[in-house]
């Protein structure tokens, strides 16, 4: 019969690795639907079509309502066109769930920033992560632990809303279970047995205790799900008189493992593996409670050929269930909902953006363009603006560790197509990026009082931009690189650090007679070519009357700096002080001494493959990340 549920118990953490074992062991009229080996042959039909994963609650966006989020993989992974359809099919699944009167309560848990969010309990959540899995209504349903973290109740809840999946849909339900209490244990129709890493038992409920009492271990005390995990513990003092004849060391799991291995083998029969003794079968079933209940036949060894991996029975050509551009659109649409409806990442940013202009604004309010003071603090504001655009992304630095948990997790589902997922969340993110750059360039720009006119503003709202795009991105490809936010923050920092350095503005590099080298090292500092291109903006053809001499304050330093002593003291600072017709300073002289010389359309062409040469190198480290994942 298909219409079951089998769980897969053990010590924490040992079943997800075996639960392709259990896979490759079952295969009865029905359940896979040629998912699995048929003769040693490959399947006809794709493996995904056939199972489902259940997406973890913790992964969901916790700003979308349950009925947004289910919508969300019904496009994703329902191949009809209809819209109509799948939104059917969304609500069936909501009803069968028991979340109808929940459907528009937002999933809730914690936003990217760390603001919580009010949504659904835990046990309706664990509901909706089955509500996803079941909405292609597959034949097989992977469900990871899931009674982890609930109350008692909630988790017989969850197990009986299995139950009726699994009979009402005529489905295989495997599900890992760590210390069932007895009424779950009661709804499971047939038990696998992990310990050490080692299968100890698999086949029908009803017949694990006889088993292990065929062995010499008779049930001694409690519930039977507590004694079997007593019974395979090892590495704890286990006095007889309170367990009896028990398993105490790893010698005697490897002991009784081997034992059912060699029954399963007898009884089924695997075709190469020694002790077998029958063929291979449509399908096959033991009697007596000393043989475990039949697996696939042949299936042992074929599973050794495959190594294990779900990746190797699926076809080699294995298509998504839904083509790139409704996974786009439906990626799309979930980055923006995940956006907009998050205050920090919208709202906070870009107030937050506004906030440092301002800030700096009043500190540079009105700088006069017509000095030389205002020369020098005008050149400074060119720096602070590269400054702030590049250090800001650094506000949403915990956005992106959050992302990658959820894309590692659909990516392992092969839910869409990565590069899908990569350009809805460039193009989600673009309009806020431009708004929070322009919101700290243009506000500073405004107050400090820079050159006037559209041209030089909409030039100086390009460059800050283009530079606040390539510091977001390298946070980004830092994220996936890095294993957690502490190293994201380290690695980030460090190429701010590398780049401000080589900027030019500490350091002209025109003067540098000793590693003639260390100046080349300038043009792979996007803040160099920013830095250079707001000061062309900002002083390219522009002068600067010097004819009523020096200010009061430069005056004084030019005083209190040339010694009373020297000859040229009255001299040059007579010369300095006083007024002299028809001086004009030229601030392309300034260009030309700090070698910024590079047209405005250069700066940006440059900036430009700066950035795309980012995207790609974060691209490939998504690729190879979610690969490493895989395996």
């Amino acid at each position: 019969m298909s219409n079951e549920v089998q769980a897969l118990m053990g010590p924490s953490g040992a079943g997800k690795s075996t639960l392709m074992d259990i896979l490759a062991m079952r295969k009865s009229t029905g359940q896979l639907a040629g998912a699995v080996l048929t003769d040693g042959q490959p399947a006809t039909r794709t493996f995904i079509s056939h199972t489902s994963y259940i997406p973890q609650a913790n992964n969901f966006i916790p700003a979308m309502t349950a009925r947004e989020t289910l919508a969300f993989y019904a496009d994703i992974t329902l191949p009809c066109k209809s819209r109509a359809a799948r939104s059917r099919r969304v609500e069936e699944v909501l009803s069968a769930v028991g979340l109808s009167a929940a459907a528009t309560t937002l999933v809730g848990g914690c936003l990217a920033g760390g603001l919580m969010l009010r949504g659904l309990s835990g046990g309706e959540r664990r509901r909706l992560s089955i509500a996803a899995g079941i909405l292609a209504a597959p034949a097989v349903l992977f469900v990871d632990e899931p009674t982890s973290g609930l109350d008692s109740f909630a988790a017989l809840s969850i197990m009986a809303q299995l139950q009726r999946i699994a009979r009402g849909g005529r489905r295989v339900v495997i599900c890992t279970i760590h210390q069932p209490r007895s009424a779950i244990w009661e709804m499971v129709d047939r038990v696998s047995l992990l310990a050490c890493g080692r299968l100890m038992y698999h086949g029908d409920r009803a017949g694990i205790a006889p088993w292990f009492a065929s062995l010499g271990y008779e049930r001694q005390h409690g519930d039977e799900s507590d004694w079997l995990l007593d019974l395979v513990a090892t590495g704890f003092d286990k006095p007889r008189q309170l367990y009896g004849n028990t398993l105490m060391q790893e010698q005697d799991i490897k002991q009784a493992a081997k034992a059912f291995t060699a029954s399963y083998v007898q009884a089924v029969g695997c075709p190469g593996h020694p002790g077998s003794t029958r063929q291979l079968s449509s399908s096959t079933s033991t009697e007596g409670a000393s043989r475990p209940a039949s697996a696939a036949p042949g299936s042992l060894s074929r599973l050794a050929r495959l190594g294990g991996s779900l990746h190797d029975l699926q076809p080699a050509g294995w298509q998504y269930p839904t083509g790139a551009g409704r996974q786009l659109a439906c990626l799309l649409r979930r980055n923006l909902l995940g956006s907009t409806r998050n205050p920090f990442d919208v709202a906070g940013r870009i107030l937050s953006c506004t906030y440092l202009g301002l800030v700096f604004g009043l500190v540079f309010y009105n700088t006069p363009a017509d000095s030389l003071s205002g020369l020098r603090t005008r050149l400074n504001v060119c720096f602070t603006a590269t400054f702030l655009i590049a250090l800001v992304p650094y506000m949403t630095i915990s956005i992106y560790p959050n992302d990658r948990k959820v894309y590692l997790a659909d990516a392992s589902a092969k839910l869409y197509r990565p590069w899908t997922y990569y350009l809805s969340k460039v193009l989600a993110n673009f309009p806020f990026s431009i708004m929070g750059s322009l919101c700290t360039a243009w506000t500073l720009y405004g107050m400090a009082g820079l050159r006037p006119g559209w041209g030089p503003v909409l030039k100086a709202g390009t460059l800050s931009s283009l530079l606040y795009l390539v510091a977001l991105q390298v946070l980004h490809m830092c994220s996936v690189i890095a294993p957690n936010q502490d190293l994201t923050f380290c690695l980030s920092i460090i190429w701010c650090v590398i780049n401000f350095a080589l900027s030019s503005f500490f350091v002209n590099f025109n003067e540098v007679t000793t590693n003639a080298w260390f100046a080349q090292l300038r043009y792979i500092s996007a803040i160099y070519f920013t830095l250079e291109g707001l000061m062309v903006n900002e002083f390219q053809g522009s002068t600067v009357d010097c004819s009523p001499g020096l200010e009061t304050g430069l005056a004084s330093l030019a005083e209190s700096a040339i010694d009373s002593s020297s000859g040229l003291y009255q001299a040059v600072l007579l010369q300095l002080v006083q007024p002299q017709p028809g001086c004009i300073v030229h601030n392309d002289a300034l260009l030309k001494y700090m070698q910024y010389s590079r047209p405005f359309g250069s700066s940006v062409a440059i900036l430009v493959s700066y950035l795309c040469v980012v995207h790609v190198m974060t691209f490939v480290g998504m690729l190879l990340l979610a690969n490493k994942e895989a395996r």
